[in-house]
């Protein structure tokens, strides 16, 4: 199994209970208090990176309009874990979301994947942060949900180009979710956000590309990784 995978789960998992063990001195440093990072949390995430693992081996286009749809199952990941009996307790909730996605014409997919061919020449940590600040400003792309989701579909962006995921840690937690705060009150469109997302973006993608560790890969492909193989 380890042979098809990218991911060093472990590695991830590691990463995610030190925040979650000290997360509430964590969340004090925050203007906006954040919901308990408490097991389930935990548990859905890595298995959303588990979920992104795999689409990257089996070659998935989440921004190709007839892939679009497992962005959809990575907000379902985050938010309900591969549990068969609680995605039927969740169901109402993730046909709403489906709605949302599909037919919101302001924040819906259509205005992503619009933004992100208008940018698809800038560099791989640019179309990450952007990617991130669309997803999370008004109004977002999920009803519940777009931190993780959004930082997992980072997360594909940047393997993609042969490069690590972005994971929490205790070092970055602060730093990603204080700017997040502010992007998630702003509008996607109009005069406020044409001055300032560019500029939230560009900070984004220097702390994107600052956090990037290679031990979130498995040692046989860090190589690659480092190198830029793909």
């Amino acid at each position: 199994m380890d042979s098809c995978r990218i991911l060093d789960l472990g590695a991830i998992k590691k990463s995610l209970h030190e925040v979650q063990a000290q997360f509430e001195s964590l969340n004090a440093q925050l203007d906006e208090q954040r919901d308990p990072f408490d097991n389930i949390v935990c548990d859905n995430m890595l298995q959303g990176y588990a979920l992104i693992d795999r689409l990257i081996t089996e070659g998935v286009d989440l921004f190709d309009l007839q892939q679009v749809d497992w962005m959809i199952e990575i907000n379902t990941t985050v938010l309900c874990g591969v549990d068969p009996e609680r995605r039927k307790e969740f169901a109402r909730h993730i046909a709403m979301t489906s709605s949302r996605f599909f037919d919101n014409d302001e924040g819906g997919i259509r205005d992503l994947l619009e933004w992100y061919n208008l940018h698809r020449n800038e560099s791989v940590w640019k179309r990450a942060a952007g990617t991130f600040v669309r997803i999370l400003s008004k109004p977002q792309l999920f009803i519940e949900g777009n931190h993780r989701s959004g930082s997992l579909i980072v997360s594909f962006l940047l393997m993609r180009e042969g490069l690590p995921p972005f994971v929490l840690s205790t070092s970055n937690t602060v730093a990603f979710f204080y700017p997040a705060s502010v992007i998630r009150r702003m509008p996607k469109n109009g005069f406020s956000a044409l001055f300032q997302l560019p500029k939230i973006k560009k900070k984004y993608a220097d702390f994107l590309e600052e956090q990037s560790s290679s031990k979130f890969l498995l040692r046989k492909l860090r190589r690659a990784a480092k190198n830029g193989v793909h």
